[in-house]
């Protein structure tokens, strides 16, 4: 399978990225959002993404809606799996993202073992 991983944190991204590999998956990573969300599904093609809520720029300034951003995923022609990876814990903002589409969520900090669960639990 392949994961698309959407996180603006390069060393949050690398540790998502590598328990991807490890869970025997292919990762290719974004951390920046230079294209829209389209262009970078139809180049990358992904079975799953790894979704930030959010995304900031260098300078601590949002660059994009995650909610925003799974509806765009979900309404895809390729229709992926989403899976939010977020700081955002709340019940609401949970909530929220699974009325947006996402097909499960995780909430930072997490464990190696809980990342592979829920990827494993929405590939089915």
């Amino acid at each position: 399978m392949k994961v698309l991983v959407i996180e603006d944190s390069p060393s949050q991204a690398a540790v998502i990225a590598d328990i991807v590999r490890q869970a025997g998956h292919t990762s290719v990573v974004y951390t920046e959002l230079t294209v829209g969300i389209s262009q970078i599904l139809a180049k990358e093609q992904p079975n799953l993404v790894l979704l930030d809520l959010n995304l900031l720029n260098e300078e601590g300034e949002p660059v994009a809606d995650g909610f925003q951003l799974c509806r765009e995923i979900k309404r895809s022609p390729l229709k992926p799996a989403v899976i939010v990876v977020s700081a955002q814990g709340d019940d609401e903002a949970c909530e929220w993202a699974l009325l947006q589409g996402a097909d499960g969520y995780l909430q930072k900090p997490f464990a190696a073992k809980d990342l592979t669960q829920v990827i494993s639990d929405v590939l089915r």
